[in-house]
């Protein structure tokens, strides 16, 4: 398959890759043909999530996915951080109790951990980190034409900083990070969300994420302040 006019989204979730395209408003160009990981087949190996941070697990992914499929690819990884637990559970939020953990087994954990600890002590964010990598193909040099630096000057680096574009196994890495910060809760509060929802209260809503409603929630969320950094970044209208 010829992928040189693909964006792919390098998830097998269909509802994250509808809030990616959702959230990307104009940044995706109308010619651009967009897919998700699914729509492989299987086809896209797995991606082992190894890295000790969100953007070296989401910079993996996104290099992966492309060096695999030839086509830009946008990843992202995500969790919660609790600043009384030295920034746990990070990136092994989906499986602080353990492989395969539910998201049940992962609250009980955490609100376990943090036995003693005073509220105004709990302060916690959480954190997503989109990651682009960008072949030299069509949408990959229509991407970086925008940022108005030529493809060729972009060079080797280590991509340890957000918004900054560097060259990784013959293509362009830039990755973008969004948060939004709240406070744990030892009492679960709200159906609408998921994972730590309940118990991850904002004190500008007075409520948790999961009392507010999921489409509230995706507008000013961790991911949404990532890509919207992503579509300015790149001259896009988010």
């Amino acid at each position: 398959m010829n992928t040189s006019d693909t964006l792919l989204f390098a998830t097998r979730n269909q509802h994250k890759a509808r809030e990616f395209q959702s959230l990307l408003g104009d940044f995706i160009n109308p010619s651009w043909r967009v897919f998700d990981i699914a729509d492989w087949h299987d086809q896209v190996p797995e991606v082992v999530e190894d890295k000790e941070t969100f953007w070296g697990n989401a910079v993996k992914k996104a290099l992966e996915v492309s060096k695999h499929t030839g086509s830009v690819a946008l990843s992202d990884d995500s969790g919660l951080e609790v600043d009384a637990l030295d920034g746990a559970p990070g990136v092994y939020s989906a499986r602080y109790a353990g492989p395969n953990a539910t998201d049940e087994q992962n609250n009980r954990v955490l609100i376990k951990e943090l036995e003693g600890v005073p509220e105004k002590k709990r302060t916690a964010r959480y954190v997503c980190v989109a990651a682009l990598a960008i072949p030299d193909n069509k949408i990959g040099r229509a991407l970086i034409a925008r940022t108005k630096v030529p493809f060729a000057e972009i060079g080797e680096a280590e991509p340890d900083k957000e918004q900054s574009m560097a060259r990784v196994d013959n293509r362009i890495v830039v990755w973008f990070r969004g948060t939004v910060e709240g406070l744990i809760i030892d009492e679960p509060r709200g159906t609408e969300g998921f994972g730590y929802d309940p118990h991850f209260y904002v004190p500008q809503w007075d409520k948790t994420m999961a009392e507010v409603p999921l489409d509230k929630k995706n507008s000013i969320s961790h991911r949404a302040e990532a890509l919207k950094k992503m579509a300015t970044f790149f001259q896009g209208r988010p």
